[in-house]
């Protein structure tokens, strides 16, 4: 799975900001014993948008990603992101989003969804 590089260097704090934006899918596949949770946030902060990916097989986490309008502080989240693109205000364009969205949505079975 390729990253998509980010158009700036990205800060090294936490991420805090406000989901503006979520794709959370649960995908299963007779052949595998755990369920896959892919989650993508558009998450907007002080200096600009983050796109973050989650993937996970853990159930007891799936109830508990956060959805469009949760306040984000990464340091708190209990959940890791596997890829994160930061990306400053004055640059952001939604196709940035909607190309991320479809480069990182993984679900069981095969990519995209």
């Amino acid at each position: 799975m390729a990253t998509s590089s980010a158009p700036s260097s990205t800060p090294s704090q936490a991420i805090r900001g406000k989901i503006v934006d979520a794709v959370v899918k649960v995908s299963v596949d007779a052949t595998r014993p755990l369920p896959l949770a892919c989650a993508l946030y558009q998450i907007e902060g002080a200096e600009g948008v983050w796109l973050c990916s989650y993937y996970g097989a853990n159930r007891s986490v799936f109830d508990f990603l956060p959805q469009t309008g949760a306040e984000v502080d990464e340091a708190h989240l209990g959940i890791t992101f596997h890829t994160k693109q930061f990306i400053p205000k004055d640059q952001f364009q939604p196709a940035q989003w909607e190309e991320f969205k479809h480069s990182q949505l993984m679900t069981l079975g095969g990519h995209g969804g």
